[in-house]
C-alpha cells in the first residue's frame, strides 16, 4: 500500500513539473528554431544597407593634421574618414574628447553639425533594398526605443516603408550608421527574450528565473526516470506472481 501511494505521489509531481517546465521547453523548442532558421548576417541587417566605400580626399598636407591636434590639444583619438554631404563625399574629421565626438570639416577646420536634410541624405543613399521611400525621420535624444541601446544618443531614426518595416539609426553627430533594425531582428529579439527568459534587458543569461526552470527540468526528467523503473519494476513482480 505504501509502495502504490509513493508511486502516486511521484506521478502526481511528475505531472505538476510537467505543467511547470512543459511551456517553456516547448517556447525553447519555437525560440531555437527560429533562431536556427535565420542567418546571423541576415539578422544583423547586413541586406539592409550598402557596402561603405571610403573615398576620403586627404588634406593638403600633414601640416594640417597638425593643426587639428594643435587646436584640440586634449583630444584623445583624431580620425580622419568621409562623410556624404551636398551630394559628394566630403572628407571630415571626428575629434574625440571627454567621451564625446565633434565632427570636423577636413578643408575648412570649421565644426558641421547635421540637419535633417543632411541625414535624409546620407540615409537615402546608405539604404540598400530599391526605390521604398525614407517614411519617417526622427531626432531621438532621450527615451532610446528598446531595440537599440541608451548609450547611442543622440540618434536620428530613419523608417523606410518596405515590407520589413527597416530602421536605420544614425549618429547625430557624426552621421555614421550606428545601428540596423527590422522586423525579422524585432522577431529574435523576442525569441531571444523567451529563449533566456530575462524579460527585462533580454541580456542575463544566468537570471534566477532560467535557473530555476532548468533545475525543475531535471526534476521532471528524474521523477520520469524513476517512475520508469518503478513501472518496469512491478510488471516484473505481476509476472513473478503468476
Amino acid at each position: 500500500m505504501t509502495k502504490r501511494l509513493n508511486a502516486r505521489r511521484w506521478r502526481s509531481w511528475h505531472r505538476w513539473l510537467a505543467l511547470l517546465v512543459g511551456l517553456q521547453m516547448v517556447l525553447w523548442g519555437v525560440s531555437g528554431a527560429y533562431m536556427v532558421l535565420f542567418e546571423l548576417p541576415f539578422i544583423h541587417g547586413n541586406h539592409l544597407v550598402k557596402p561603405t566605400h571610403q573615398s576620403v580626399i586627404a588634406p593638403r598636407t600633414a601640416e594640417q593634421f597638425a593643426a587639428v591636434a594643435q587646436r584640440f590639444p586634449r583630444a584623445t583619438q583624431i580620425t580622419l574618414t568621409s562623410l556624404w554631404l551636398n551630394e559628394q563625399p566630403r572628407p571630415v574629421y571626428h575629434i574625440t574628447r571627454r567621451g564625446k565626438t565633434q565632427l570636423l570639416d577636413a578643408q575648412t577646420l570649421q565644426p558641421i553639425t547635421l540637419s535633417a536634410d543632411a541625414i535624409s541624405a546620407i540615409a537615402n543613399r546608405t539604404y540598400a533594398l530599391g526605390d521604398a521611400p525614407l517614411a519617417q525621420l526622427t531626432l531621438l535624444t532621450e527615451n532610446a526605443p528598446n531595440e537599440i541601446s541608451p548609450s547611442l544618443l543622440p540618434v536620428w531614426q530613419a523608417n523606410f516603408a518596405d515590407s520589413g518595416s527597416t530602421s536605420l539609426y544614425f549618429s547625430a553627430t557624426t552621421g555614421e550608421l550606428v545601428s540596423k533594425r527590422h522586423t525579422y531582428w524585432r522577431g529574435f529579439d523576442i525569441m531571444w527574450m523567451l529563449h533566456i527568459m530575462d524579460y527585462d534587458t533580454r541580456s542575463d543569461i544566468q537570471n534566477n528565473l532560467l535557473r530555476a526552470v532548468i533545475i525543475g527540468n531535471a526534476l521532471f526528467m528524474f521523477t520520469g526516470v524513476l517512475l520508469i523503473i518503478v513501472t518496469i519494476f512491478r510488471r516484473q513482480a505481476v509476472r513473478g506472481r503468476s
